[in-house]
């Protein structure tokens, strides 16, 4: 369980001067968030390398889900900035705002999801997620998955993450930078493990 302590905020979806943040968490956020994965501080161009930072984690046997919101409440803040500026001239007046709106979810919300690895891992007591670098508490319980088949999975699943897509499926969230589906159902018996009832299906950190 992921329960945060500060305001949430990523831009999932821009819709006009609303900037809306999905009810989900990302499984390469949160494999950065544990510290599994490392990228360099400091980008010259905007080009994430996913593939390098996250596929040594599918050699050691290591792989968490997107989680989904099991309670969440959201809150529409307004901000409003000027661009700031080394250069001072005269060509044009200044007090152009930059301003629209935020829609992050409110401290409180809880999230669930479940991690594979071969070997005990070591789960932080609190991480960091988002623009804002926003507090989650973490609960983790160590459970013991069985192999097994199954053409349904309640929980929310990475598309660039399954060897085989599912054919049919409830939700689809557009969120870069891959696409997330829940309820996902396949026409054919598919491996993967049963935690109890629930079925998660093999899966591996950027596998297309």
């Amino acid at each position: 369980m992921i329960e945060l302590e500060d305001y949430l905020f990523f831009a999932s979806a821009e819709k006009g001067k609303v900037a809306e943040t999905a009810p989900l968490l990302h499984n390469y956020a949160l494999a950065y968030a544990m510290s599994w994965a490392v990228s360099p501080y400091y980008y010259k161009y905007q080009a994430p390398e996913y593939s390098q930072h996250l596929q040594p984690l599918n050699e050691k046997g290591i792989y968490i889900f997107p989680a989904s919101a099991t309670e969440v409440t959201h809150r529409l803040m307004q901000y409003n900035t000027t661009s700031e500026s080394f250069l001072m001239t005269r060509a044009q007046s200044l007090g152009y705002p930059n301003w629209g709106f935020i829609k992050c979810i409110r401290p409180g919300a809880r999230f669930e999801t479940y991690s594979l690895s071969y070997k005990s891992l070591s789960f932080p007591s609190r991480i960091r997620l988002g623009k804002w670098m926003s507090q989650a508490r973490l609960e983790v319980e160590e459970i013991a998955p069985e192999p097994g088949k199954g053409k349904q999975s309640p929980v929310m699943l990475n598309v660039q993450d399954l060897p085989k897509t599912p054919d049919y499926f409830t939700s689809m969230y557009n969120v870069l930078p891959t696409r997330l589906v829940k309820e996902a159902e396949w026409k054919e018996e598919t491996e993967g493990y049963r935690v109890g009832e629930v079925f998660l299906p093999e899966a591996a950190f950027w596998q297309r």
